[in-house]
């Protein structure tokens, strides 16, 4: 992405390219004094848009599907067809709420409320790194964070600049989301999670006991 940039800012320059929509089919147009250039981008673009939009379903209807197990949001989302072994319910939920603001917002709107959300999420990734390097500082861990604790906390600052660039009309929406979770949260899954009761099976107790049903799949030693 950077170095796409780069590339059409270097053919004609930053100031024909900022805020232009369908910057890189201008600029191809441009360069090539051409509009076939530019149509193939705008195909490509088209074709790319569906299969994120495919991929962003598949991903979160599997996350859904992760917390319904939990008891955090309604068992519907867990159901999954005896035929295809997919969440054909929570795909159609998912798919009928895309498909709303799909049709009567901005794309920009939505463009900007996604990058915002997935800035939020990354700006929290890094806080919970500094968060528990801190909590638990002999835990094992699969993967190094070079320059600890500069690292995290250039991330925490950039997401968090580039959130704020989306606008104070995107900061309202995400509020109204973040508060629409906390809703849904509190008055579900708070009192539904599996994790506010005893341990689930097979599972150990924070005190480092294992569940009776675990001990009773315990192989006996002879």
């Amino acid at each position: 992405y950077c170095a796409v940039a780069l590339a059409a800012i270097g053919a004609i320059g930053g100031d024909q390219v900022a805020g232009r929509p369908a910057a890189l089919s201008y600029v191809v147009n441009e360069v090539t004094g051409s509009a076939i250039g530019g149509g193939v981008i705008a195909f490509g673009a088209v074709v790319a848009i569906a299969s994120v939009v495919l991929a962003v379903m598949y991903g979160q209807t599997r996350i859904l599907m992760s917390m319904a197990r939990d008891g955090l949001i309604p068992r519907v989302f867990e159901k999954v067809s005896p035929r295809t072994s997919t969440p054909v319910a929570g795909t159609l939920i998912v798919g009928a709420v895309f498909a709303l603001p799909a049709a009567f917002a901005s794309l920009d709107a939505v463009m900007n409320l996604c990058t915002i959300g997935t800035l939020a999420i990354m700006a929290v990734v890094n806080v919970t790194v500094l968060a528990l390097r801190r909590r638990e500082p002999g835990l094992d861990r699969s993967f190094r964070v070079p320059l600890y604790p500069v690292a995290p906390l250039l991330g925490i600052g950039f997401c968090l600049y580039l959130m704020w660039e989306t606008g104070w009309h995107t900061w309202i929406q995400f509020a109204v989301f973040l508060a629409a979770g906390l809703a849904v949260y509190v008055l579900y899954g708070r009192r539904h999670s599996t994790l506010a009761g005893t341990a689930p099976a097979g599972e150990v107790t924070p005190a480092g006991e294992v569940t009776p049903a675990a001990a009773e799949r315990e192989p006996q030693a002879v």
